[in-house]
């Protein structure tokens, strides 16, 4: 089997007790067969305290959180009972894997860290966009001939964006304007049939015509701005801090070209540095999503919407006062930066399937 993965995917490792956002938190425990045997097996106290917490519900075993939204194993030091007392072996397999992710499709698979954790993103923003690829034993569900046609080009569609993501402009506006194209010639390319519902009444070439007339794409225009705030209406709300972002847009419905001048220098290199890192995770992690959606539209939209919304969060939070940067626990009492703007971004959205489908069909460019 073929596999491609970051090259800083073999260099992540869990900072357990130092981690400010620690997946430890928030997050119910799912437990699977296998691990719920070897957790059977243990005895004492801890065995005792696994027999107590461990639940189970429509077949499924599970720890639930405590009061306080911990996992019952989290020590007050930041780090894990069971892998102080019994090693890294007795985790279940969510918490052993996490923030590891793997995808397999034919005999093509993709390894890649999830941007809800926080030292995870430390190394998406400092990856160079360089991919290891290799060979692994195992063999994935037999493809049919279209179907290799279609991995095979949407591969090689990727690898050719991938080498011009680094000299696209950094401003947000002209970034997506820029961008934007590529996604339509592969369209027309890979996925010359498609029934995605921005090509029921125009045709690619009407499409990508109607884009290459415009000079500039108002970010958040007043229509814009409106589908921006619509859309998250429609996410289902995990942690209380999305409902405070949403009042937040709500609030300050400004112009974000001269909010984003207003930042400091640092902060709008910041911004600019970190542009291109964003795009290349998000392009990574979901451009096999066009194939179960046979179109690469979806794609385009769940990329340029989640970048929409940290761009988003990262010019108004740093226009704010300090009385109103601290109702935000994502911060952690830190200043707000792209870093922690995605990381709270990606546990809410990210890990919910139904969220990941209005991302992806909500059609920002066009609504």
């Amino acid at each position: 089997m073929d596999i491609e993965y970051p090259s800083y995917y073999e260099e992540f490792r869990c900072i357990a007790g130092k981690c400010k956002d620690s997946c430890c938190r928030g997050w119910c425990i799912d437990v699977d067969r296998e691990s719920k045997k070897r957790l059977d097996r243990i005895k004492g106290p801890l065995g005792d305290k696994i027999k107590a917490k461990l639940k189970e519900g429509e077949g499924n075993y599970y720890f639930p959180l405590e009061e306080n939204g911990d996992c019952p194993f989290l020590l007050k030091s930041g780090l894990c009972e069971m892998i102080l007392s019994e090693g890294e072996d007795a985790l279940c397999n969510v918490c052993a894997s996490y923030p590891r992710v793997k995808q397999i499709y034919g005999n093509y698979a993709q390894y890649d860290l999830n941007a809800s954790c926080e030292e995870a993103f430390r190394f998406i923003l400092k990856w160079d966009g360089r991919i290891v690829r290799a060979v692994e034993e195992g063999m994935g569900e037999k493809l049919s001939r279209e179907q290799e046609r279609e991995l095979i080009h949407v591969l090689a569609f990727r690898t050719a964006l991938w080498e011009e993501l680094s000299y696209l402009p950094t401003d947000f506006n002209t970034f997506f304007l820029h961008l934007f194209p590529f996604f339509l010639e592969g369209e027309s390319q890979i996925f010359p049939q498609s029934e995605h519902p921005l090509r029921k009444n125009q045709s690619i070439h009407e499409l990508l015509t109607k884009w290459q007339d415009l000079e500039e794409y108002p970010f958040l225009s007043k229509e814009r701005y409106s589908a921006f705030l619509k859309w998250q209406d429609k996410s289902t709300e995990i942690n209380k801090d999305f409902g405070q972002w949403k009042e937040l847009f709500k609030k300050y419905k400004m112009n974000s070209e001269m909010q984003f001048n207003s930042l400091s220098k640092e902060k709008r290199l910041e911004w600019e540095k970190q542009i291109v890192a964003l795009c290349r995770y998000y392009l990574f992690r979901y451009t096999l999503l066009s194939i179960k959606e046979a179109s690469l539209l979806p794609v385009f939209s769940l990329l340029y919407q989640s970048i929409e919304w940290i761009y988003t969060a990262f010019v108004f939070i740093n226009t704010v006062s300090d009385e109103e940067k601290k109702q935000f626990s994502c911060f952690f009492g830190e200043e707000p930066s792209v870093l922690r703007i995605a990381v709270f971004f990606s546990k809410e959205l990210e890990h919910d399937e139904g969220n990941i489908r209005n991302l992806l069909y909500f059609l920002p460019l066009f609504n």
